[in-house]
């Protein structure tokens, strides 16, 4: 049966119960959940409820829009209010995020209760890490992540025969409907593409996403995702109580208590993980059989140069630095999964979506990858195809941290108070730090009047205080932007991401033309699972249209 068409039967007894245990959260959260004011008075919208505060509208599907209207409205730092009472900050001030995240990050840290979840869902892989086990397991794995490494790896060519069954995918698709062009549901090829990309380059796992057989790891992994996003708008204003709930009882009571919250969202979630689970353990141990057994690896998905078997075989090593046991090895799979699939194919949707609106960058770059190609037929391992400069101008184009101890925020724009004009912002331990990242890249303060639109050329040849305002200095590890983040805890794989949108979007920009699709639909966070475009197989209309 399919996960997400399963019926979770909840016995009425259990109502009871269940107004017990509300009870019980409710005392939980008014014994510790005491009301955290800011030290200062920070501009900022009106209160909104005690319960969830501003969280429904800074993380639900319109909160892209939230954030940029109440940024132009009281400044590029400001007060919101979250659950029980809480305030927090949120910023997008580059000397602000600097000190967060880079400058004065031991004192920065993600929120207990984040951690709590996310290892929950994806068990112990590096998002669920914090503090100094964080940086233990983010120094085992920075070296297989590294751009060197990854083209060891021989792992172009796995990206672009991926992408080259992508292009044949889509190519069916128009031949079925005796028409060289149509509208196609673009989100879903891309979300296909990164789905076996992140399988075999690393895991050395095909998912079967081009064949059509039934793949239960596929579903529960899309079934996960897609429940984790209900769950997390709904429990993230509560987020706070979490450490405390899970001292209660033994792990044994708090799982039980867990199978019978009669809410389905819930229960969906955690039945997908548990068959998440199961299926990265056979993977896991399949893998492993072939390892011990010396068996050639080259046919099998990843070609045996994937980073999970990589690392497995660095572990084997003695004396080794790369030793990750068997559960962690299960929870850095998930992660690499989870965080590896679902962004990328959104990024590239998202840029083909813009493309279609731009049809002379469209061309321009169509020209570009073309003229490559042509000139470097017998270039198998593709590498200047990631040095392509209006490629990598198009590739240019919100997470919560705990202070961990008193120390002062500083700013780059002041802030006008009725106390005067602030320069910086003392916080106190526990406070919460919120940063936009989509907003931060779109700033007008940061990277000018022009910061909204489109302009790849504007990465071509120029430096990034070139591009920004005078006296900026935004953290973010890829071009200054803050897409992967910034300092010690910014995107591990970032590169191979950067590869993967890349190397996509060159192969369909080559094969196939873009335009805006008849029906409209809205990007939102966490929401659309659709782009509708309006795709033409070049090949078949023996010009570029």
């Amino acid at each position: 049966m399919h996960i997400l068409g399963m019926v979770y039967h909840i016995p009425l007894g259990l109502t009871f119960g269940w107004f017990v245990l509300l009870t019980g959260l409710g005392l939980v959260a008014h014994a510790v959940a005491r009301p955290r004011k800011l030290l200062v008075q920070l501009p900022g919208p009106p209160p909104a409820g005690w319960i969830k505060g501003h969280f429904a509208s800074l993380v639900g599907s319109g909160s892209i829009a939230f954030q940029e209207k109440i940024i132009v409205e009281y400044g590029s730092t400001l007060k919101l209010n979250g659950g029980f009472g809480e305030e927090f900050i949120f910023t997008t001030d580059p000397s602000a995020m600097y000190s967060v995240l880079v400058k004065e990050r031991p004192k920065f840290e993600r929120p207990l209760g984040s951690l709590l979840l996310i290892r929950s869902i994806l068990g112990g892989g590096l998002l669920a890490k914090g503090g100094d086990e964080h940086r233990m397991h983010r120094k085992i794995l920075n070296p297989v992540f590294t751009m060197k490494f990854l083209r060891e790896l021989v792992i172009m060519p796995i990206f672009m025969g991926i992408s080259k069954q992508t292009c044949h995918g889509i190519k069916k698709e128009l031949q079925a409907s005796k028409s060289s062009s149509k509208e196609v549901d673009i989100f879903y090829w891309t979300t296909v593409a990164a789905l076996e990309l992140v399988g075999e380059a690393g895991l050395g796992y095909s998912f079967s996403s081009f064949t059509g057989e039934r793949n239960e790891y596929n579903i529960a992994i899309k079934s996960v995702f897609y429940e984790y996003r209900r769950v997390f708008t709904k429990i993230v204003p509560f987020m706070t109580l979490i450490p405390f709930l899970y001292r209660i009882g033994t792990p044994s009571f708090r799982q039980w208590i867990l199978q019978h919250i009669p809410h389905r969202d819930l229960q969906r979630l955690r039945y997908a993980v548990g068959i998440q689970n199961l299926q990265a353990e056979e993977v896991l141990r399949t893998r492993e059989a072939l390892i011990s057994s010396g068996e050639d690896l080259s046919s099998q998905a990843g070609r045996g140069r994937d980073i999970v078997t990589l690392l497995m075989k660095a572990g084997e090593k003695e004396g080794s630095a790369f030793h990750v046991d068997h559960q962690e090895m299960i929870g850095h799979m998930n992660t690499f999964i989870f965080a590896g699939h679902e962004t990328t194919s959104s990024a590239v949707a998202r840029i083909l979506d813009i493309l279609a609106d731009r049809p002379h960058i469209q061309m321009q770059l169509r020209e570009e990858i073309r003229q490559y190609f042509e000139n470097n037929s017998k270039d198998t391992n593709y590498d200047g195809l990631l040095q392509l400069p209006y490629l990598d101008g198009v590739d240019t184009q919100t997470q919560p941290i705990s202070c961990e101890e008193d120390t002062v925020l500083p700013l780059q724009h002041p802030l006008e108070t009725s106390s005067g004009n602030l320069t910086s912002i003392p916080i106190t331990k526990g406070t919460r730090v919120f940063m936009s990242i989509s907003v931060s890249n779109r700033d007008e303060r940061t990277w000018g009047e022009q910061a909204s639109q489109f302009m790849p050329e504007r990465w071509i040849g120029s430096k990034i205080d070139e591009i920004t305002q005078p006296g900026s200095h935004v953290p973010g590890i890829y071009s200054s932007m803050m897409s992967f983040g910034a300092g010690p805890r910014a995107c591990i794989g970032f590169k191979f991401a950067i590869m993967e949108i890349k190397v996509m979007i060159a192969e369909l920009v080559k094969d196939f033309k873009f335009e805006p699709s008849q029906e409209k639909y809205q990007w939102e966070v966490g929401g659309g699972t659709f782009a509708l475009l309006y795709v033409a197989d070049l090949s078949l209309c023996g010009q570029d249209l």
